[in-house]
């Protein structure tokens, strides 16, 4: 074969080749774009979600109406105004300012909440402002016999003046989530009961509902939240519930609470791996409370409590415990500095304390347990101090005036400090 031929031969070997390779490959894209099993196909974009305009030059003129056009999945983006309409959500949609100014709705106290997230998993709800409600702000769930919302987020709402009328109900809160699923997130949210005038009232800053007949499942998350006024600032239902209230594996942290009537975090129920971190509590009556705790563990951690008013029941301590479950509840590195009273038993038993490091700087006891304390509790490292020299701690009912004699007759807070110098320096 001559040089030309032999190249010739050549050339045309490659060529069938990477005509071989096209081939196979056109064929390839063609069966991905054929999936008869009704899945997604390979290589085929997902649809960006529907996005609607609401109010002046938008699409439609109400939030409902925007809701239920962009559908499950969609975004509902709101013109700056004044809206008075009632929401209700039934799936999933994600719902935030347009960003050409302030976005409210005002129920002018119309009886219910502004917004009902009935249904839907992954609602979302961003910096809209809520006030004059008649009823919660927010309500999550309460959804019959259908399936309650799950994995809502609610992020940088400002909610004014709920519970108008100040009805008696803890429920009518800035938001209440009622016997919802899991995985609430309520994040960075300005919650104010009153904007004037006497700050406390009837209805918590944020309030849940789980119960063991409907368990939410736990796993939500309360952070970075201002709340001012009302009953509890944060809290909720049943406490006599193993599920009850937050049911488990919740954290509450970083949240700022001020001038409650009752407390500022109730933590009462299960509390299975219940964690309350960060927070800051004045002017409450009671800065946090946990009576009972039925499972545990319960870990209050680095928490700061001060300047406590005393509450519509003459409440007036740091933490409030009670009732001889077997929960265990971890109090460490906390400062409770406050009028009042520091760890105060307010019902009959005790759970099992294991409290390490934490500051009381008091006005009357730092301590003060009547009952038997379980095995297993343990108060260490401590710093404790009143104003009062006749009320320093009592211990399973027994009073005692200094660091020392509680040293002796208890064995308990073996390396305790009597001393009003806090060595914590918490925000």
């Amino acid at each position: 074969m001559s040089n030309l031929a032999f190249r010739s031969f050549t050339m045309l070997g490659y060529l069938g080749g990477a005509l071989l390779i096209a081939i196979v490959a056109v064929l390839a894209l063609s069966s991905f774009g054929d999936d008869s099993s009704g899945q997604q196909a390979l290589g085929t974009a997902t649809p960006a979600p529907t996005r609607v305009s609401v109010g002046p030059g938008g699409d439609v003129s109400s939030i409902s109406e925007g809701i239920e056009a962009a559908g499950a999945g969609g975004i509902v983006e709101v013109h700056a105004g004044v809206y008075d309409e009632f929401v209700r959500i039934t799936q999933a949609v994600t719902i935030l300012p347009a960003g050409d100014g302030d976005v409210w709705i005002d129920r002018d106290c119309a009886e219910g909440p502004a917004i009902h997230v009935y249904g839907g998993s992954g609602v979302t709800i961003r910096g809209i402002g809520i006030r004059n409600t008649g009823g919660p702000g927010v309500l999550v769930g309460d959804a019959g016999d259908a399936s309650p919302p799950d994995h809502v987020t609610l992020d940088g709402l400002t909610i004014e003046h709920f519970n108008c009328n100040d009805a008696i109900f803890q429920a009518n809160a800035g938001i209440a989530v009622w016997q919802a699923a899991c995985c609430q997130t309520i994040t960075n949210n300005t919650i104010t009961y009153r904007t004037s005038g006497e700050p406390r009232g009837h209805g918590d800053g944020i309030w849940f509902k789980s119960t063991d007949e409907a368990p939410s499942g736990g796993g939500h998350y309360i952070a970075g939240n201002t709340i001012s006024g009302g009953w509890d600032g944060i809290g909720g239902e049943s406490e006599w519930d193993v599920h009850g209230t937050f049911d488990r594996s919740t954290t509450i942290e970083n949240n700022t609470i001020t001038d409650c009537w009752d407390d500022g975090i109730q933590v009462e129920g299960g509390n299975e791996d219940v964690r309350v971190t960060g927070n800051t509590i004045s002017g409450c009556g009671t800065g946090i409370a946990f009576a009972p705790t039925l499972t545990g563990p319960l870990f209050i951690t680095r928490n700061v409590i001060r300047n406590l008013q005393t509450g519509l029941y003459d409440n007036l301590f740091c933490f409030k415990t009670g009732h001889d479950y077997p929960g265990e509840v971890f109090l460490t590195e906390n400062v409770c500095d406050s009028d009042g009273d520091g760890l105060m038993q307010t019902n009959g038993g005790l759970p099992t304390i294991v409290s390490r490091d934490n500051c009381f700087r008091t006005s009357r006891h730092v301590i003060r347990l009547g009952d038997a304390v379980p095995n297993g509790t343990s108060f260490d490292g401590d710093t404790l101090w009143t104003s009062d020299p006749e009320r320093f701690v009592t211990w399973e009912g027994q009073r005692y005036l200094d660091l020392a004699s509680l040293q002796s007759a208890t064995g308990q807070e073996a390396a305790g400090n009597e001393t009003p110098d806090c060595p914590l320096t918490l925000d």
